[in-house]
């Protein structure tokens, strides 16, 4: 999920003449699958810094990103600029997430690598047989040029997506996803971003862990995203979607473990959580919400509980609810 889950399982300015010394390269032509597989590549292999706005239904939050490319090495720090302070530091896939106000650092592993700019996870033909990919007119934003991929889904399964990629590196510095009507139900925009030799390798070093002399830390989340047979699947899940994780997770307000199942189509994720219906009013009906591009779906199946929660229209967490069975 994107800004309003950030990665795994942590609850997760002008433009200056830049050289080829960060990556920057020509743009592909009118090659839209070009473009957008550039545009995948360049979240991780350049190194970038900045603010970037998220709105999503009714909430809006703000969240400065510092990525660090060196070699095959990734380096982020991902600070949430609303509510309680914390931070998320990554290398390549470990994470530290520190939570100063609780004295508390949980190690964890991320669990899925999308996390904007970083907005396709998979490669271009993967998300080009669920998405007609075109190409867009060349805006400019914050000082540079960038030139917008558009994917239209094949299917009433997933929402139309916008990404601006800047011209020279690739980056997406904006995002916009859209509903049946075309009306934009998220959006994701840089309000200050520096490229290059502009980030420094100390900027991705957390700023809270000086702060506190001895931390709690926590263990539990990087042991469970290591993977587990759940003993569950979903039978005929919706065309384009995989699965790319399987875990049982420790959630607040469960007492015991759950069963996630993480599926994604390259662009849109989603997760089906299993666990024992017997709380002391086991549910009996279905129930769903939607808000901007999140949807919750909840199915009873007897003694077990499914819920599904996702970046899909409510049709495709319906599906993947009703289709749960063992494996």
């Amino acid at each position: 999920m994107r800004a309003s889950a950030l990665p795994g399982g942590c609850r997760w300015i002008p433009a200056l003449a830049l050289g080829v010394a960060w990556g920057a390269q020509a743009a592909p032509g009118d090659d839209p699958l070009a473009w957008l597989e550039r545009a995948a590549q360049a979240a991780r292999s350049i190194s970038f810094a900045g603010t970037f706005a998220h709105s999503n239904g009714d909430r809006a939050s703000a969240v400065r990103i510092t990525h660090v490319s060196s070699g095959n090495d990734e380096h982020e720090r991902i600070e949430p600029l609303d509510g309680p302070p914390h931070e998320i530091v990554r290398h390549n896939d470990e994470m530290l997430c520190y939570f100063p106000d609780a004295k508390t650092v949980r190690l964890d592993r991320r669990v899925t690598a999308r996390f904007f700019p970083a907005v396709v996870s998979a490669s271009s033909a993967t998300v080009a047989a669920s998405y007609e990919v075109t190409l867009g007119p060349t805006e400019r934003m914050l000082g540079y040029d960038c030139r917008w991929i558009r994917l239209d889904p094949r299917d009433g399964l997933r929402y139309a997506q916008r990404l601006c990629s800047e011209l020279n590196s690739g980056l997406v510095i904006r995002a916009k996803t859209l509903n049946e009507q075309q009306q934009v139900i998220e959006q994701y925009t840089f309000t200050d971003l520096k490229l290059g030799a502009q980030v420094a390798k100390s900027d991705v070093k957390s700023i809270f862990e000086a702060r506190v002399k001895r931390w709690i830390t926590d263990a539990r989340p990087r042991e469970e995203a290591r993977g587990a047979e759940t003993g569950w699947t979903v039978a005929s899940p919706p065309a384009g979607f995989q699965k790319v994780n399987e875990l049982k997770r420790t959630l607040p307000g469960h007492g015991a473990p759950v069963s996630q199942i993480v599926y994604s189509d390259g662009v849109a994720s989603l997760s089906v959580f299993v666990e024992p219906n017997n709380g002391p009013a086991p549910r009996t009906a279905e129930a769903s919400s939607e808000d901007g591009t999140t949807t919750f779906f909840v199915h009873p199946m007897g003694e077990q509980l499914v819920s599904v929660l996702g970046e899909v229209p409510l049709a495709t967490a319906q599906q993947f609810g009703r289709n749960v069975a063992r494996r």
